[in-house]
């Protein structure tokens, strides 16, 4: 299959091109770091440019949710809890069995549980083969 013919010697780009274009991609690749990533992402910001545009709030933001998400799961891992709070007493769930046609009966529970913000539930459910 015939896609494109090979370069010439003269189309290629000299060692010179490329070590060249290599020290550019890195000093690109440096400030782009320091301008960009650092006040973003660890709220370090060296030369200002990051609070000018609202990255070093971002980045504070990011290491403070981080620094609570570290204290709770400490927290819980002190009380022995993982998962959130326990879910309070709740009513059983009622059933409802219907005729089926084979005689065997389908049993449907419904139960609801609100959570708050940043809370989570864990249900487990046994169920008999057959």
């Amino acid at each position: 299959m015939y896609n494109t013919d090979l370069p010439n010697r003269a189309e290629l780009p000299s060692s010179g091109q490329l070590i060249r274009s290599t020290i550019i991609a890195i000093i690109v690749a440096a400030v782009l770091l320091v301008a960009i990533v650092l006040p973003s992402e660890y709220g370090i910001d060296p030369t200002g440019i990051g609070r000018v545009i609202g990255l070093t709030q971002m980045g504070e933001i990011k290491i403070s949710l981080a620094e609570e998400a570290r204290i709770a799961t400490e927290a819980e891992t002190a009380r022995g809890t993982f998962g959130g709070a326990a879910i309070p007493d709740q009513p059983a769930a009622t059933t409802a069995p219907t005729a089926t046609t084979d005689g065997s009966a389908i049993r449907t529970d419904e139960m609801t549980v609100t959570l708050k913000p940043g809370e989570g539930a864990e249900i487990k459910l046994e169920m008999v083969k057959g």
